[in-house]
């Protein structure tokens, strides 16, 4: 695994669905703090809106490419074998909360409009009996407030989904706080499990066309996302992608840093 500098995004380059798997449960094991983000072709426009939100990306212990843009633009420039990541039940939901199962761990899920939490839960409890679910906040709680209930929680796991950047900025903070955990940020993860057990169809999720059921299951919500705030990392990784087949190896991105053990 190694970290790239894509375009100014730091992304997490993996292979393989285990290695993440392995790398989160062992710091769920030994009750460490792990930052868990993902980024996805929007996240190169709201870099431009919000000036830390890089920085804060370098804070985070691993960046997993979601969407298949970003990962595409990987495989091109850095890792033929690079793989997609998301926190839902087309990925990495349903391994990790099999192995939480199994440990019997504690989890906390923050996020969302008021009750989408408590019912998301509910998904997760039928699913995962064993899992000892420890609180649930929305989104739009007091943010000292809700450090204060994580931390007499006393989770293995916090979940929160409160859109980016702020989901990232709230769990840097809940870090400084002296929560040691491991600590995912998961989007829209939390609306989509309260309103489906699986949000994508099967076909769907197949022929890689998740960004196409989106836009169809939430138009007013999404539209701006796909067709606006993705054409800077269009524009800046297309041009790279086509000189880089014209060249040959000769661009490749840059490494910030190896990766994790």
């Amino acid at each position: 695994m190694a970290r790239v500098n894509l375009h100014g995004i730091p992304v997490d380059s993996v292979d393989h669905e285990a290695e993440v798997l392995g790398t989160m449960l062992a710091q769920v094991d030994g009750r460490k703090p792990f930052l868990l983000s993902f980024v996805n072709p929007a996240a190169w426009a709201i870099a431009r809106r919000e000036a830390d939100y890089r920085d804060i990306l370098r804070r985070f212990d691993f960046v997993l490419p979601d969407g298949i843009g970003v990962v595409w633009a990987l495989r091109q420039l850095e890792n033929p074998k690079a793989g997609r990541f998301s926190f839902d039940a087309s990925s990495l939901y349903l391994p990790l909360f099999a192995a939480l199962n199994e440990r019997r761990a504690r989890v906390f899920v923050c996020g969302a409009g008021p009750g989408v939490a408590d019912r998301a839960v509910e998904r997760m409890q039928a699913e995962f009996p064993a899992i000892t679910y420890c609180g649930t906040s929305d989104g739009y709680r007091d943010r000292t407030e809700l450090r204060a209930m994580i931390r007499d929680a006393a989770p293995d796991v916090v979940l929160c989904g409160m859109g980016v950047p702020h989901q990232e900025r709230f769990l840097l903070t809940l870090e400084g706080a002296g929560y040691a955990g491991l600590m995912i940020s998961c989007g829209g993860f939390i609306d989509q499990l309260a309103a489906a057990e699986r949000y994508y169809p099967a076909w769907v999720d197949k022929l890689e066309l998740r960004w196409a059921w989106r836009i169809y299951q939430e138009p007013r919500r999404l539209w701006r996302r796909y067709f606006v705030d993705y054409w800077p990392f269009i524009l800046a990784t297309v041009p790279t992608v086509l000189r880089r087949r014209l060249l040959g190896a000769h661009i490749r991105l840059p490494i910030e840093r190896t990766g994790l053990p």
